[in-house]
């Protein structure tokens, strides 16, 4: 700004932008969600844990996706946000006409002064219990087999 200080003219100037630099506060996922098969009617739990430094992590909140969508856990007491952010389905609902926890799911961590992240994406399918026993009776007939084989290479060693 141009003035006269008696002198004759000189210029001063000056430059202040905004707030004072604030210090970095990390914000991380240390668990993220994984792919995950269920069995109906059978517990599910995907699991996320978010941090952001000893002051920043006092205002943590998680919230959970599904399919794009932000869930409330409080609209169905078979899904709930554990204390350590992941997300636990008591018993799992699906039938051929009827899938609602199966879809793909997403954790968002956020912290009001810092911002919200999300995790990546994990898909939770449901394996019907005729799956289940399949693969059970599958396990029991190569055990069955295998011990067969021993009882007979005994025998055979008489």
């Amino acid at each position: 700004v141009p003035h006269n200080d008696g002198n004759g003219f000189s210029n001063t100037c000056s430059l202040s932008v905004g707030s004072p630099a604030q210090p970095f506060t990390p914000f991380w996922f240390s668990v993220e969600p994984q792919d995950t098969v269920a069995t109906r009617a059978g517990p599910a739990l995907l699991n996320c844990s978010a941090h952001g430094g000893a002051a920043a992590s006092a205002g943590l909140r998680i919230e959970w996706k599904k399919d794009g969508t932000f869930l409330s856990p409080a609209a169905d007491d078979r899904r709930q946000v554990l204390p350590d952010g992941s997300l636990l389905f008591t018993h799992v609902v699906h039938s051929k006409h009827n899938k609602p926890d199966e879809g793909t799911y997403q954790c968002v961590a956020t912290i009001d002064s810092l911002g919200s992240i999300s995790s990546r994406t994990a898909r939770l399918s449901v394996a019907g219990q005729w799956t289940h026993h399949f693969c059970q009776n599958i396990v029991n007939t190569i055990v069955f087999k295998i011990l067969l084989k021993k009882t007979f290479t005994q025998l055979s060693l008489l």
